[in-house]
């Protein structure tokens, strides 16, 4: 996904901004977003609480935007506007020991905004077994300290291929490459981050509610360290809101392996849907 702690766990969060339609009862249909190929108008807002380790925890708030645009529905835009509350979640320089050292007076200090970002979503191939997505993602240098974001202008590619399986899931594994577009912070320290990604929608019984399993393996090229995440999210619709349908979920995560920057995760909720 890099990275931060929070965009290490990010991929599941970005398939799940997208789409996938539950029978909410026999002559009704509800996209709850887990199809990452059913586009639809989101907006939303979620708050990612992460254990470094035993000593230092840090938060990570997003809100969300996204608007499909074009015949059939098959593109989108999305916006993203974060804040971060320690600068343990600079991208680039998480896990960094003599970074931690030098900046633990920042720690629990107010929000401060981060990377705004931009996303192009393209669904280019679509059929009724499967379908795959190309999307880009530019992070503006919006942050107000060099903690909260790249320090640089950068970019995140994905491309995933999602197959329809016969008992109603969804299996979508992806590749997602962050790098930087400037060579480098102030500080000389660049990204170049490669994930791949094995996201699995499980077909529930009750269309209320949805599961998703994300896990992932991340390779930071830069620092040459390699390490695993996993994200389950448990969400549940929770009925008509401003025209849309709304829903909470919660996402805990875990990250596992020896060069890992943080131990675990927990992210909570609320996105209003195709409105």
């Amino acid at each position: 996904m890099k990275r931060s702690t929070n965009k290490y766990f990010s991929m599941a969060g970005m398939l799940c901004l997208l789409g996938f339609q539950a029978v909410a009862s026999a002559e009704e249909f509800v996209n709850n977003g887990t199809n990452p190929t059913l586009l639809t108008t989101q907006v939303g807002i979620q708050y990612q609480f992460n254990e470094i380790d035993s000593d230092l925890n840090t938060g990570f708030l997003e809100a969300f935007y996204t608007q499909p645009f074009g015949a059939g529905g098959k593109r989108a835009f999305r916006m993203t506007v974060p804040g971060s509350d320690s600068p343990y979640n600079a991208r680039p320089r998480l896990g960094d020991a003599s970074v931690a050292a030098e900046s633990d007076e920042h720690v629990g200090e107010e929000l401060r905004l981060g990377d705004i970002s931009l996303t192009y979503i393209d669904v280019f191939h679509l059929t009724p077994e499967n379908g795959s997505a190309f999307t880009f993602e530019l992070f503006l240098d919006t942050a107000t300290t060099e903690f909260a974001g790249y320090g640089q202008y950068a970019g995140e590619t994905s491309i995933f291929y999602a197959w329809f399986l016969d008992n109603g899931s969804i299996f979508a594994p992806a590749w997602v490459q962050t790098f930087g577009l400037e060579g480098g912070n102030d500080q000389g320290v660049d990204v170049n981050v490669s994930t791949f990604d094995f996201y699995y929608v499980p077909k529930l019984a009750n269309p209320k509610y949805y599961t998703t399993y994300d896990p992932a393996i991340i390779h930071d090229w830069e620092s040459d360290t390699t390490f695993g995440s996993l994200q389950v999210t448990f969400g549940m619709l929770t009925g008509r809101f401003f025209n849309g349908d709304s829903q909470v979920f919660i996402k805990p995560g875990i990250l596992f392996g020896g060069d890992a920057p943080a131990d675990w995760s927990i992210q909570v909720g609320f996105k209003v849907l195709n409105f």
